[in-house]
């Protein structure tokens, strides 16, 4: 309810309310034929946008144009809400208070929703409505505070948004139920083979070294691999829907939400990169590979992915970004090297039928791996392309060991792009020949070379890349023969330890390690040989300038069929850093141990008297300062005597203050006597504070007793120095404002005299009137009882006496001192105003210790007004009740608050003023806390500034009795 402020210089008038006029009932009109101009404009904006960019657009604009304080939208049965909170100057509203206030009415039908729900003591106006006319599409809810919520026009807004926003989404619903694309096998397996091929398919995928998904055509995804939910720690649901959007850094969402939209509307899927939360919390980069699974029609009704974890990619850039690439291994050495890379990998018999393709071939072409084993490749190859191909193909498995081709291959999505096929022929230790190859994307190299590519151009260029992209792996590579002899290192390890790889190849590569480390390493290192098993192993390695880092080196065996080794590959990582942590967390254990002991000789120590409990409260311990403090044997305290040492008047509040505690689970502290052993008792305060162990169970509580009796006497002393100087700063208003008060108390006077001399003179017998001489007489009567309440209200201020606490209306303290300060307001051109909400205000407390901080609050914003202009200084002062506190506010138009005092301006000593003492809101602090309240300070809009204070309502007033 609102009150129109009442100036003290008017007269006074009764409400009235105005009626809405012709004018104003056509302004109404067009801002909602403008809304609704705009919200039909937004829809122009929603092509090729997923369900998320939707709904963050059509909640912003009904955030702003309908003045909301929340608005929420729910797509279908899904459990995500998107919201939207307005700001204000106090914070605004809690989005979640308000979620939590509204959840259990998500499952209603929008009809049955209240319309008014609380919130902190404050009502909110709920509207909700069905997207588009089926309810189960979708909610639309509204909430604001403003009484008229919702009008007219904010329903129709509201109904035209909710029905706009449900078209779209039923659109793209329909667009991700669209039919799948025709199964065009010959015979699709069926029973026992389909059972077995999806087990088949379910293995693969949850085990092939990425992370695999698959989202629905309006990008929401439907599937995540185990790889996926092992490493970001959680279930399907973390990443289902739209949930995936939580995993993504936030510097990176908005480009990778962008990517992903374009990706979607334009259907031409490509590598984006990203940092993607692991397990651990840690992020790391990835890559975010796509496919659209397309229907005969051409559309898209599946998307296909995998994430690719690049963080050690990413780490070795950044170090190798000036290393040279450099030819430093065979052929065989680099095909195998790159086997996990994303490039087609194949390997083929001795006839050339092929007899394993990866999966990077299989995500390429679209098709299982029995379309493309054996000779069904040849399926994929150009016509133009395929007889030349064969021909060097069969060549090279009569007439050499290895093989170098270009051609085209067809992708899943029907287009050919150039590949170059690099291969060569092994044969391993049992005699049994294979041919391993791989194909590398060359597509862009070729449109862009195309008049200058020759066949021998293009074998270089795809060796450089092949070398580019060993040499930045973010490790050391290495591999050796079965074994154990070196045959390769990588340049990135070569350039560390500052060698030539001839002088490291073969057994070389020992002199690389500390001279401490090399017995352990050879040994660690024939194991392995012997054994055919990876076994991690730290060492030291010299770095080309002379200093020795840790390295944990890593391996694995190549294996044939039958087990043996075929070759060996491996990493070296640096974990120098790691090593040091693991140093220091030892000599930090090792401290822990030693600081145990002096621990304890430190608890006797500490000036206060140290105790614990265990879990349930029962205490365990107390110090020998404590024993010898209440002259109790330990045993005896222990089992519960301790307690005998209270003051008798303090046990049961000391005892609750304790049950309290255990209750909560948390830090407390009370004061109570304790009796020192001559029988005297002083003061302490008792703080006992929690322990809870690594599960999470409070098993223990530590506490101590502090001595606080000099402290108490010290407070007793300080309030009755602060009452003083209360009485002073009084005193000293009082002849701040000495000339106004004797213009106020002189005007009462004057009036009586004036109405003596008119009652005298209408009681002369030459001009009789018996009623206007009764009438002077009134006016006498008045202006005297009105000399009189101001005298009292000065003598009231300018007595030192106790304060008196008793039932006191703030109301009419507040308008007393705006009486007394009438004469000094008026002289210094201020207009003052009063807004009384109705209601009882009356609290318990000392009227005249109210009416000093009234009247400095109200000298103080008129000092703050002296700057500016007359004809700006308003002062405001209005008195209403919120939450069982009766509040006074008195506002001023200067030049408002620094927001770096803001906060001190209550600390003694603290003033802005150059001739203050800084003593004046600090006394109105301690006077409003003697009550039970408190003050604070504020910036006004648009200028100016707001000092409040609160006092809690006596019993009794604001509560309906009956």
């Amino acid at each position: 309810m609102s009150h129109r402020p009442v100036s003290m210089t008017a007269s006074t008038q009764g409400p009235m309310a105005d009626p809405v006029s012709g004018p104003a009932a056509a302004t109404e009109l067009q801002r909602c034929c403008d809304t609704l101009e705009r919200l039909t404009c937004l829809t122009a904006t929603w092509k090729g946008l997923d369900p998320t960019l939707i709904a963050g657009s059509v909640l912003d604009a009904l955030l702003e144009m309908l003045a909301l304080d929340f608005v929420g939208l729910r797509f279908g049965e899904s459990t995500h809400l998107f919201s939207r909170t307005r700001a204000t100057e106090h914070g605004g509203h809690d989005p979640d208070g308000i979620r939590v206030e509204l959840g259990p009415w998500f499952g209603e039908e929008p009809g049955r929703w209240p319309t008014i729900v609380p919130l902190a003591g404050e009502p909110l106006r709920v509207l909700a409505l069905p997207l588009g006319t089926i309810s189960d599409t979708g909610l639309l809810v509204a909430v604001a505070r403003r009484a008229e919520f919702p009008s007219q026009a904010d329903r129709l807004v509201l109904r035209i948004a909710a029905i706009q926003v449900g078209s779209a989404f039923r659109e793209i619903r329909e667009v991700a139920d669209r039919t799948r694309p025709i199964d065009h096998r010959p015979e699709p397996p069926t029973g026992a083979a389909l059972a077995e091929s999806e087990s088949r398919l379910n293995l693969i995928i949850n085990s092939i070294p990425a992370m695999a998904w698959s989202a629905t055509v309006d990008g929401l995804v439907d599937f995540a691999n185990q790889n996926f939910l092992d490493f970001i720690g959680g279930p399907y649901d973390e990443v289902g829907g739209l949930n995936f959007y939580r995993i993504f850094h936030p510097d990176d969402m908005a480009h990778l939400l962008a990517e992903w939209q374009d990706i979607m509307s334009s259907v031409h899927p490509r590598e984006v990169e990203g940092r993607i939360r692991r397990a651990d919390g840690h992020y790391r980069w990835c890559v975010l590979r796509q496919k659209p699974l397309i229907d005969a029609d051409g559309s898209v009704v599946k998307w296909y992915g995998v994430v690719l974890d690049i963080e050690d990619r990413k780490v070795a850039e950044q170090g190798l970004s000036d290393a040279k690439a450099a030819l430093l291994a065979s052929e065989q050495n680099l095909s195998l090297i790159i086997n996990s890379l994303p490039v087609l990998v194949w390997s083929a018999r001795p006839d050339g039928s092929a007899d394993f393709v990866n999966q990077s071939w299989l995500d390429y072409a679209g098709l299982p791996a029995e379309k493309i084993l054996e000779w069904g490749f040849l399926d994929l190859y150009h016509p133009d392309d395929v007889e030349g191909m064969v021909e060097l193909w069969k060549d090279s498995l009569e007439h050499s060991d290895r093989t170098l081709i270009k051609g085209r291959i067809r992708g899943a999505d029907g287009a050919y792009r150039w590949f170059y096929f690099a291969g060569r022929r092994l044969t391993d230790a049992n005699g049994v020949v294979r041919w391993y190859g791989v194909n590398v994307d060359i597509e862009d190299l070729q449109r862009a070379d195309e008049q200058l590519r020759t066949s021998e151009a293009a074998l270089k260029a795809s060796e450089r890349q092949l070398k580019l992209v060993v040499n930045t792996i973010p490790a050391m590579a290495w591999s050796a023969l079965p074994d154990g002899m070196l045959d390769y290192w990588s340049q990135n390890l070569t350039d560390f330890v500052g060698l030539p790889s001839d002088e490291i190849v073969g057994l070389g590569f020992y002199q690389i390690f500390h001279p401490d480390d090399l017995e352990a390493m050879r040994t660690a290192w024939e194991e392995i040989i012997r054994t055919k098993r990876a076994l991690p192993v730290d060492a030291r390695i010299r770095r080309s300038d002379g200093e020795y880092r840790w390295f944990a080196l890593q391996q694995s065996p190549l294996l044939d069929a039958d087990g043996s080794v075929l070759r060996w590959y491996g990493v070296i990582v640096d974990i120098e850093d790691r090593k040091r942590a693991e140093t220091a967390l030892e000599e930090t254990k090792s401290a822990l141990l030693a600081s145990e002991g002096r621990l304890q000789h430190l608890i006797n120590l500490v000036p206060g008297l140290i105790w614990s409990a265990d879990g349930d409260g029962t205490v365990t311990y107390l110090s020998q300062q404590y024993l010898e403090y209440v002259g109790l044997d330990r045993d005896l305290a222990l089992a519960g005597a301790w307690i005998t040492a209270l003051h008798p008047d303090d046990i049961e509040r000391l005892v609750g203050a304790w049950t309290d505690a255990l209750g909560a689970g948390q830090a407390r502290e009370a004061e109570a006597r304790l009796r020192h052993i001559d029988g005297r008792y002083r003061w302490f305060l008792f703080r006992a504070s929690p322990f809870y162990d690594s599960t999470g169970h409070l098993s223990h509580w530590f506490g101590i007793n502090i001595d606080i009796e000099d402290r108490r006497r010290a407070e007793a002393e300080l309030r009755r120095s602060e009452s003083d100087l209360a009485h002073v700063t009084r005193l000293l208003t009082m002849d701040e404002l000495a000339v106004s008060i004797a213009h106020e108390v002189n005007q009462p006077l004057m009036a009586i005299v004036t109405n003596a001399s008119t009652c005298l003179r209408w009681l002369d017998e030459t001009q009789l009137d018996l009623a206007l001489a009764r009438q002077a007489a009134a006016r006498v009567v008045r202006d005297g009882h009105r000399a009189g309440d101001i005298i009292t209200s000065i003598r009231a201020l300018a007595r030192k006496s106790p304060p008196l606490m008793e039932r006191t209306d703030l109301e009419q303290v507040s308008q007393g001192v705006l009486e007394l300060l009438r004469g000094e307001l008026q002289r210094r051109d201020i207009l003052v105003k009063t807004d009384f909400s109705p209601g009882a205000k009356t609290i318990l407390g000392d009227g005249t210790l109210l009416q000093q901080v009234i009247l400095n609050l109200i000298m103080n914003s008129a000092e703050a007004m002296a700057a500016i202009p007359p004809a700006r200084r308003r002062l405001v002062v209005r008195t209403h009740t919120r939450d069982g506190m009766a509040q006074v506010d008195v506002a001023d138009t200067g030049a408002g608050l620094d927001a770096v005092d803001i906060n001190r301006l209550f600390e003694a000593f603290f003033t802005t003023k150059s001739e203050g003492i800084g003593m004046g809101l600090s006394i109105c602090r301690s006077i409003l806390e003697a009550h039970g309240g408190h003050i604070w300070a504020s910036n006004d809009a648009p200028r100016g500034s707001v000092f409040s204070f609160a006092i809690p309502l006596a019993a009794g007033v604001g509560q309906n009795v009956g």
